[in-house]
């Protein structure tokens, strides 16, 4: 999956580079709950909602670290938010279940 976030070819294991994105996204969602509850009440309300995942990642990006953002495209993110929503919507609903 990094190979098509980055552009470059590698056999990396998906779930490991799954899990490395969510564990950079963990802190960024975190600090910046109060803005991010808005649209994770919509994307959860919407999950089969592309558009409103879309939205979401386009606002979480510009919060990514600057070694993330150098490394992956914003289109890139966006593409690889929307393919693992899954994830990311179980990481929303556990944040607003706290």
């Amino acid at each position: 999956m990094l190979s098509s976030l980055t552009g470059k070819n590698n056999s990396a294991d998906n779930s490991e580079i799954s899990g490395k994105i969510m564990g950079a996204l963990e802190p960024v969602i975190k600090e910046h709950w109060p803005t991010i509850e808005p649209y994770a009440d919509k994307a959860l309300a919407a999950a089969e909602n592309d558009e409103t995942i879309e939205a979401l990642a386009h606002k979480i990006y510009p919060w990514l670290p600057m070694m993330v953002r150098l490394a992956i495209k914003e289109e890139k993110f966006v593409s690889f938010t929307l393919e693992h929503k899954g994830p990311l919507l179980a990481k929303l609903t556990e944040f607003k279940n706290k």
